[in-house]
């Protein structure tokens, strides 16, 4: 008897501190204060070909509603970059590795402020999945879960238009619009989660039109895509991770195709291109961006969506892809 409370205490335990369930830390309905990032992995090889590790950080701050839980993430101009949150909050960093910068530290040019939306949605549009941005206006596009909606923001973070896709897509109420990216051809592909479809809009989709739905072949399919982001070379990047229900860690990878198709009835094939698992910690990575590097490789970062759970971290890992390098015999 005591070995079978045991064994259901465990089960609770694991169920609780599972990410979407109950236990997660108390936090204020304050804006953070304090936050700080400690380097807790170098650079390193990865035995993977073209692949190394700059370094992975983990950044914290005095407890907040609106600092962690990011799941998309955006490079801005030189040495920047930009998070979205779970809860409407839009995290604004410089490069954990600029020169002259040691860790851990609080630095100024970190700032948090909350996402304004079209007032109409106000209180609907908050749950930020996913961001692409267009490089020759600087404008971006947020895409939201639970009210499915795609939201167009000017370069100044100014309010522009916004589309609700409730009614045109059969999307649960937590799940939708989990990758979205715009490609340098100007049209616009959407990954719902947990699809095996990838959805292309012809250009931009709060503009109006309706998509093509294309078949999305995944090259695991125990995973799902969390987020994309277009290389130099013309392919596209898939942040993947494991989609087994469970207490964390997560398993997590990086995936490659080629530009989605023109055609309906093609499908839009990817394979694996680089796993995570024994490499970087294992965590909930949910926020992917790219930056071409002067010699012609790619650094991309990704970040961790810590589900405000107790288990899990906001992690921010750089990787550096050199297309160039050969490869293993």
């Amino acid at each position: 008897m005591r070995g079978s409370r045991r064994l259901t205490a465990s089960i609770l335990l694991a169920a609780i501190c599972a990410p979407g369930t109950w236990l997660r830390t108390d936090v204020p309905q304050t804006m953070p204060t304090g936050i700080e990032f400690e380097r807790i992995a170098a650079a390193s090889e990865t035995g993977t070909p073209q692949w190394s590790v700059a370094g992975v950080w983990h950044y914290t701050s005095k407890p907040s509603r609106y600092f962690g839980g990011f799941s998309a993430l955006l490079p801005l101009g030189e040495g920047q970059l930009q998070a979205f949150s779970d809860r409407g909050a839009r995290f604004t960093f410089g490069e954990p590795d600029l020169p002259g910068e040691t860790a851990p530290q609080s630095r100024p040019e970190q700032i948090v402020e909350l996402q304004r939306v079209a007032p109409e949605h106000a209180f609907d549009l908050w749950d930020i999945e996913s961001v692409t941005r267009d490089p020759a206006t600087r404008d971006y596009w947020l895409g939201f879960e639970g009210v499915h909606a795609i939201h167009r923001f000017s370069a100044a973070s100014e309010i522009e238009d916004v589309r609700i896709l409730d009614g045109e897509v059969d999307w649960y109420f937590n799940s939708g619009a989990e990758a979205m990216l715009r490609l340098d051809d100007g049209r616009f592909v959407i990954i719902p989660e947990g699809r095996a479809e990838a959805l292309i809009y012809a250009s931009d989709p709060v503009e109006g039109g309706a998509p093509t739905s294309v078949e999305f072949v995944s090259p695991a399919p125990e995973f799902a895509v969390t987020a994309a982001a277009q290389l130099p070379d013309g392919r596209v990047l898939l942040l993947m991770r494991d989609v087994v229900w469970g207490a964390p860690p997560f398993d997590g990878m990086l995936a490659i195709a080629d530009a989605p198709p023109a055609s309906p009835d093609t499908p839009w094939q990817a394979e694996v291109l680089f796993r995570f698992d024994g490499v970087i910690p294992a965590e909930n990575y949910e926020g992917l961006a790219t930056r071409e590097m002067a010699d012609g490789r790619v650094a991309v970062w990704v970040i961790a969506d810590d589900n405000f759970s107790v288990q899990q971290r906001t992690l921010l890992v750089k990787l550096i892809f050199d297309p160039s390098a050969p490869l293993a015999n």
